[in-house]
């Protein structure tokens, strides 16, 4: 677990650095457009997290095609991509209906969606968050805590990473004129303020450790992330066209099993999620003691 808690500390760096570094950053980003200075703070910080990323995982002997989980011929992972693509529409499908059916969320009403420009800029969507999500968490992060404690730490902890930074708010609202040097660490205070009252993100929280969990078990059985990354992207697709074209109905009986997340994970989603990992476990398990593709 000794990478897992490196990598965390490396992140907590960057955001303490990217705080002090949110005033001249934003004066540079200025002379060319005006931005939230949230934004700009949390740019730099995931600009500082890339940089020490990758000095970190060569010093650790991580940085190769089968650590970052992309170890597999072009054709094989071509084919996986697909078929966990596919899997993802299968998985959020019946989630849907079940919403639906329950008239937890109901039809948008308003104008008409462009439905073909939603669902290409969904996918796009879907695809920009996956790859980098998976390259890191099930990727990088994946083959540091595998090859050091093992499958379940490898699948649990980075979960919990997973999970917990959908949380992460820093919003601040402050008119250009009196952006300063404080306001970076302004944002960075604000960053977990959401944690002050937990008990409402239970139910969305268990949900997404719950699928990075499944992620996390597709990328061990099939020695690639390119069935997690194809499944993930999906998820996101599914969910942005989903509340496109849907809200959440507060007096519905069933409202309570979705989250106030997003309005899709949550309590049904944890269930769901749930039954599909056991289902996956069971019918993909392998002989006991087979290692890891990542941790070889």
């Amino acid at each position: 677990m000794r990478s897992f808690f490196i990598f965390v500390g490396l992140l907590a760096a960057c955001l303490i650095a990217a705080a002090a570094l949110t005033y001249p950053a934003w004066l540079v980003v200025g002379m060319i457009s005006i931005e939230p200075v949230h934004r700009v703070m949390l740019r730099v910080a995931q600009l500082l997290a890339l940089i020490g990323l990758i000095a970190l995982t060569r010093r650790l002997h991580l940085w190769g095609r089968e650590a970052l989980g992309y170890g597999v011929p072009a054709r094989v992972f071509g084919r996986q991509l697909l078929a966990g693509w596919l899997a993802g529409i299968a998985l959020m499908t019946p989630l849907a209906i079940v919403l639906m059916t329950l008239h937890v969320r109901e039809d948008k009403p308003g104008d008409t969606v462009a439905l073909v420009s939603l669902i290409g800029s969904a996918i796009l969507s879907g695809a920009a968050i996956a790859l980098v999500e998976e390259t890191f968490f099930r990727g990088l992060l994946f083959a540091a805590v595998a090859r050091t404690s093992g499958a379940v730490a490898a699948m649990v902890a980075p979960s919990l990473l997973y999970a917990s930074l959908h949380f992460l708010g820093g919003r601040l609202r402050v008119s250009p004129e009196e952006v300063g040097w404080s306001h970076g660490f302004q944002v960075l205070a604000r960053l977990f303020e959401r944690y002050s009252d937990p008990l409402p993100l239970v139910d969305s929280f268990l949900a997404l450790f719950m699928l990075g969990v499944l992620l996390s078990l597709v990328r061990m059985r099939t020695g690639a992330i390119a069935g997690s990354m194809g499944l993930h992207a999906a998820g996101v697709a599914a969910i942005a066209v989903m509340r496109q074209l849907t809200v959440v109905n507060p007096s519905a009986p069933a409202a309570y099993i979705v989250g106030n997340y997003d309005g899709v994970i949550g309590w049904a989603a944890l269930v769901w999620f749930g039954v599909i990992t056991i289902g996956y476990a069971l019918l993909t398990r392998r002989a006991a003691g087979e290692p890891l593709t990542a941790s070889r």
